[in-house]
């Protein structure tokens, strides 16, 4: 079973405790970044704010490969 990280927008840290607990199989585990347009609608999110954790996700994405 691939067992993957899920990490949020709020937790874009290298540091972070899920990806601290696999850092042994670091290849071999997928990261999760999740951009749910549903989850935003369902929720009051101002939009420029929305772009800015959006594009810190992506960049967090880049530069932890």
């Amino acid at each position: 079973m691939t067992i993957g990280i899920w990490v949020l927008g709020d937790q874009l840290w290298t540091q972070q405790s899920a990806l601290n607990s696999c850092q042994q199989n670091h290849q071999n585990t997928p990261v999760i970044l999740i951009e749910s347009l549903s989850y935003v609608q369902q929720r009051r999110y101002h939009r420029q704010k929305l772009v800015f954790i959006w594009s810190a996700m992506g960049h967090f994405k880049t530069n932890s490969t």
